[in-house]
C-alpha cells in the first residue's frame, strides 16, 4: 500500500517519520538559542597571573590589584611545642609479649656394639674330703664288700650303700673305692685307696 502524498513533502516518506524529524530539529534549534543567546550571564573575571594574556573580549587587571597571600596576623604565630605528634599511636595497649617455648633438648642415640651373651662358666664342683680309710675288700667278686673304718669304728658297705648319711659308695674296684655325694651331680665322685693285703 502507497503512503498517502502530502503536498509540498515527498511522497515516500511517513506522516510519522515527518512529525518526529520536525520535533529534532526543533530542539536543536531551541539548544542553539539558548546557548549563543547574548542575554546570558557572563563569567566572573578571574584574576590573571603575571605573564598571562586576557582571553578575548575581558579587561585585562593590574597585577598590583592581585591580594596578597601572605598569612593574616591576626592568627598568631604558631606553636612550636605542640603536644601531639600525629605520626604516633597515643592510648593504645603495650601488647602482652608471647612466651617463647625452650627450645627442647636434643636427644641422642648411641649405636652401641653388639656383644653377644657370654656363655656362663660352669662352677667347679669340689667334693668334699672323705673321712673314711678302707681296711680291705673281701666276699664275692661279682658283689664285693669293702669295710671302712671312720672315728674308731668299722663299717662294711656295699654299692650302692649310703654311709654317714651323705656319701654313696659308687663302685667297689680291686684297689680303690668311688663315693658319690647326695645332694651333688652323680658325675662328681671321689676315690679312696684299698692298701692290698
Amino acid at each position: 500500500m502507497k503512503a498517502p502524498r502530502i503536498p509540498g513533502g515527498r511522497p515516500d516518506v511517513p506522516p510519522d517519520r515527518t512529525r518526529f524529524l520536525f520535533i529534532l530539529l526543533a530542539a536543536a534549534v531551541g539548544l542553539a538559542v539558548y546557548t549563543y543567546w547574548p542575554w546570558r550571564r557572563a563569567a566572573p573575571d578571574v584574576p590573571l597571573m603575571a605573564g598571562t594574556r586576557p582571553a578575548a573580549g575581558r579587561a585585562a587587571l593590574d597585577p598590583a590589584s592581585v591580594p596578597d597571600l601572605a598569612l593574616d596576623a591576626s592568627r598568631g604565630p604558631m606553636k612550636p611545642d605542640v603536644g601531639r605528634d600525629v605520626f604516633r599511636f597515643y592510648n593504645s595497649p603495650t601488647p602482652t609479649p608471647r612466651p617463647v617455648p625452650p627450645t627442647p633438648t636434643p636427644v641422642v642415640y648411641y649405636l652401641l656394639p653388639y656383644f653377644p651373651t657370654p656363655t656362663p662358666t660352669p662352677t667347679l664342683i669340689v667334693p668334699p674330703a672323705l673321712p673314711f680309710k678302707a681296711i680291705g675288700r673281701f666276699g664275692p667278686s661279682d658283689n664285693p664288700i669293702v669295710t671302712l673304718e671312720v672315728g674308731g669304728r668299722l663299717i662294711n658297705a656295699r654299692e650302692g650303700d649310703v654311709v654317714e648319711g651323705h656319701f654313696i659308695v659308687r663302685k667297689v674296684n680291686r684297689e680303690s673305692v668311688d663315693f658319690a655325694f647326695s645332694g651333688l651331680p652323680p658325675d662328681v665322685t671321689r676315690r679312696l685307696p684299698i692298701p692290698l693285703p
